[in-house]
């Protein structure tokens, strides 16, 4: 009975020992994986940082520069109904943005809208194998987007308008549906992602940046210069 308790024990000992051995080596094993795709992650996060911020920026401009009305306060607010409906019912698309060199919102929009497409067809192909599957999600939500695809639909539309001499009013609204919730939630966690990605990936580059942050502009001309006149509404 001893001896058998005593290699109960020792079997017991044993076991313990290769469990820790087998965890410790686990570990290690990670840890170097994981230092190994460091550098594709802060990859994977600059091209989804580019490609948010550049979609926060196109969309905040096109607010400060057509809607009559105080900025949102928050990304919350802004991209959400509430905020992006005001856009499509005040930028006229006949006025011109603020850019270099001269173009109207027709072809601004437009131009935009491929390259939030193109850009973001390019980053799934590119990082399909570590891009994080929740950013992927999202990603994907915005290049299949119904309005962005109603957005690239936009010269047909003038196209057959002229054809049929249809009069249409010339605001955004008149040649777009509005966002769906979805595309609001992908934005939003894009955001939130970037925001979390950056605060573990600093302490492996000193040159990463974070996503655009909100500001309200302070010192916006009332009323816009791109918001569709007056004298068309009345």
């Amino acid at each position: 009975s001893t001896k058998t308790e005593q290699f109960g024990l020792n079997f017991f000992t044993e076991m313990l020992g290769v469990a820790v051995t087998v965890f410790v080596i686990d570990r290690l094993i990670q840890n170097r994986e994981e230092k190994r795709s460091i550098p594709q992650k802060l990859a994977a996060y600059e091209d989804v940082r580019l490609y948010t911020s550049r979609y926060i920026s196109f969309w905040t401009s096109a607010y400060r520069e057509s809607v009559p009305e105080e900025e949102p306060q928050t990304f919350e607010a802004f991209f959400s109904e509430h905020g992006m409906t005001k856009i499509l019912n005040h930028l006229y698309m006949d006025s011109e943005p603020n850019v270099t060199p001269p173009i109207k919102w027709w072809d601004w929009i437009l131009h935009n809208a491929k390259e939030f497409k193109d850009n973001g067809d390019k980053l799934l192909d590119r990082h399909s194998h570590n891009l994080d599957p929740i950013a992927f999600g999202y990603v994907h939500q915005l290049t299949e987007s119904s309005f962005n695809n109603c957005l690239l639909m936009t010269p047909s539309i003038r196209q057959s308008d002229n054809t049929m001499k249809f009069p249409r009013v010339k605001i955004l609204a008149s040649y777009s549906i509005a966002p769906p919730k979805e595309d609001y939630d992908a934005i939003l966690g894009l955001i939130k992602w970037c925001n979390e990605q950056h605060s573990f990936l600093k302490k492996h580059s000193s040159a990463i940046k974070k996503v655009s942050e909100y500001y309200k502009d302070k010192n916006r001309k009332m009323p816009p210069k791109c918001m569709i006149p007056k004298e068309i509404l009345e």
